[in-house]
């Protein structure tokens, strides 16, 4: 639902207390420990040489990925007031520019490309302009482990001056910019927990709320007229907001106070709060109140119910009135009302096989956002939607010179087994489908995640080898609404195992075909494809994981971690006996077996504070003392990198891991 606090997906830290083995003295939360890093020294060694043997063709697919390079439409910049802001590439760099709406003068505010050259890693997390225009805040992250400073930048004299450390990445200012406020993480396990006010004047912090219970999480987002912040507490179901006044900087009591299960989510413009909550019948209703009187829930009156069998998914607040997204199993649609909550159209966002969003939302005044469309062979758009006409038309395309999409197609076909069906979203290259095609297929299923079929040039040179590409969309992810997800997290995690290895059974025959099948999976979806090799190792001819969670009880044996307790309903709580038995049967780690298992590449950031580097050392290294098979068995500890990709060496990696897999085929 709207605004829950996506960020913590997976558990930090593991603290190994339920199975202990053999291999846990991998486990290095100093990372300094000389054994291990020889250790992961020598296995980088031996992945090194075989990147070698395929260097020549490593190097060649990302020249070709270069050479595809589009010639991209400006993507349309976010509208705050009289001006819009954008972060792109700007004069050869990344840079964050505002202009002027009315004599588009562009000004450079930040150079990200300079900055980050300063770094061996960096990731620019979030960033607010002053009202005065003078002063930039930036949260950036200089080692991936997501522990972000604060900083301000002096646009007059380009200088910067560290603020604090250890927070979150969302920042704001205070309406008479002497305050910065941000959420502060927990030293060790890096929950979110406290809501700080700093002081630039006086250059000291207070702390304005502490959320003390370690199952919940604290955040906060602007509200769409930018005259408030809603700062939000929540667990896995539940949710409690208090509004945090930037004029004042009166921060008050919850709107409602928590209640298991009960989650709502506020926006305001106006003093008029519009309100998505499941508190009646646990159906989310759009409610609208007055900002004086929102506490009283009886004050709450509905404004928009949605159609039976239809979820409300998402809301943004324009002068024209709301408009709602809504979502069913056959798709979503966008429900655009008036102030009174009347329904002025209701339209499909998206075609079968083709993803599109709302990307770009202007402020409450500007009653405009742009629509992001695409599919896995159809570039990418931009559509602008004018609230107030209901206008809704072409703004900007990107153009691929040389990628012909006439070549290409992509189609959802439905896989059925024991009366579920499982979505597949595939593409191919038609002049190059045969009955041997190879499959890449992808997974994920896990925190109602909606994997989607984007569009990437690194996809279509696969379809140009003959590759057929599919991304299974299995129980646990969030492709069919709430029942779907529940169906297959926690205790119900087999569901969405089940469904891939039917899903790679199904892709093995498809078109009357006999076909080979390589696994992808990054993070949960590692969890997801190494239980599934576990299961029907044969039925996978290889597969890459990178960051994988893999060594489940473990991670969420130790409850003293706060994040451990948090994520019981998506992995299961190993402290409850029947809860434990089932994990055991799902566990990726603890079922490694004697048996054959396909070759594997498995891709760890050392400084991955989400899934520690340790979980897929461990794992590869006990697969391979298990198999039977000749592999390759490969693992990479990418020693400058966390849980993300270091944006410089994204392509080299993600070319060597199609690589890995393609040089697999026939093999």
């Amino acid at each position: 639902m709207k605004f829950l606090n996506v960020l913590y997906c997976l558990v930090l830290f593991s603290s190994l207390t339920f199975a202990q083995d053999n291999l846990n003295w991998l486990k290095d939360s100093s990372r300094s420990n000389p054994e291990v890093l020889k250790y992961l020294n020598n296995e980088n060694k031996l992945t090194y040489e075989f990147k070698t043997k395929v260097k020549p063709k490593t190097d060649a697919l990302v020249e070709e990925w270069q050479h595809n390079q589009p010639i991209k439409s400006e993507s349309p910049w976010k509208i705050i007031g009289d001006s819009e802001y954008t972060m792109t590439q700007y004069n050869g760099l990344r840079q964050i520019l505002s202009r002027s709406l009315k004599t588009k003068k562009i000004t450079v505010l930040f150079n990200i490309s300079n900055r980050a050259n300063q770094f061996d890693y960096y990731h620019l997390g979030g960033w607010d302009l002053s009202n005065d225009h003078n002063k930039l805040v930036i949260t950036e992250d200089l080692t991936g482990t997501e522990q972000y400073q604060a900083s301000i930048v002096d646009l007059r004299t380009q200088s910067i001056t560290t603020l604090t450390h250890h927070v979150e990445p969302t920042v704001t200012w205070s309406k008479n910019d002497r305050y910065v406020y941000l959420i502060k993480q927990e030293k060790y396990s890096l929950r979110p927990f406290e809501l700080i006010q700093f002081d630039t004047q006086q250059q000291n912090i207070t702390s304005l709320f502490t959320e003390k219970d370690k199952e919940w999480l604290l955040s906060f987002y602007l509200s769409s007229d930018h005259q408030y912040a809603m700062v939000q507490s929540n667990n896995s179901n539940s949710t409690e907001q208090r509004i945090l006044n930037l004029t004042s900087t009166h921060l008050s009591l919850p709107i409602k106070t928590r209640q298991e299960g009960v989650e709502y989510y506020a926006d305001i413009a106006k003093n008029k709060a519009i309100i998505n909550s499941n508190h009646e019948h646990n159906l989310f209703i759009l409610y609208s109140a007055n900002i004086a009187h929102i506490s009283t829930i009886n004050n709450w009156l509905p404004l928009y119910r949605p159609q039976k069998n239809k979820r409300i998914t998402d809301f943004y607040l324009f002068k024209s009135g709301p408009v709602v997204s809504v979502n069913d199993n056959k798709g979503s649609q966008l429900i655009y009302l008036n102030t009174a909550g009347e329904i002025r159209l209701r339209t499909s966002l998206s075609t079968s096989g083709q993803v599109a969003w709302i990307s770009r939302v202007g402020d409450f005044n500007s009653d405009t956002f742009y629509l992001r469309s695409m599919s896995m062979v159809q570039s990418p758009k931009w559509e602008k939607v004018n609230t107030a006409t209901l206008n809704r038309a072409l703004y900007l395309e990107d153009q691929y010179p040389n990628i012909d999409a006439s070549l290409y197609a992509t189609e959802q076909i439905i896989v059925t087994n024991n009366g579920i069906e499982l979505p597949v979203t595939l593409a191919y290259r038609k002049d190059k489908l045969t009955d041997t095609n190879p499959v890449f297929l992808y997974g994920y299923g896990a925190y109602g995640v909606t994997m989607k079929p984007y569009f990437m040039p690194q996809i279509i040179s696969l379809l140009d080898r003959g590759v057929i590409y599919a991304i299974a969309h299995v129980r646990g992810g969030g492709y069919k609404g709430e029942d779907w997800y529940q169906a297959g997290r926690g205790i119900n995690r087999q569901n969405a195992a089940t469904d891939f290895i039917n899903v790679a059974k199904s892709m093995k025959l498809y078109r009357d075909g006999e076909r080979q099948i390589y696994a992808l999976g990054s993070s949960a979806g590692g969890t997801l494809i190494a239980t599934a090799l576990n299961q029907e190792p044969k039925l996978f001819q290889g597969a890459a994981l990178n960051v994988p969670f893999v060594d489940v009880i473990n991670s969420m044996s130790d409850s003293s971690l706060p994040l451990t307790l948090q994520q019981y309903s998506e992995w299961g709580n190993p402290t409850i006996q029947d809860e434990l038995n089932i994990m055991k049967k799902t566990d990726p780690y603890l079922n490694i077996s004697k048996q054959e298992y396909p070759p594997l590449l498995v891709q760890v950031g050392f400084n991955d504070s989400r899934v520690p580097y340790w979980e897929g050392a461990k794992y590869l290294t006990k697969i391979r003392r298990n198999s039977s098979g000749k592999g390759p068995y490969l693992l990479e500890t990418h020693f400058n990198q966390g849980h993300s990709t270091n944006r410089r060496d994204a392509l080299k990696q993600q070319a060597f891991e199609y690589i890995f897999l393609l040089s697999l085929i026939n093999n």
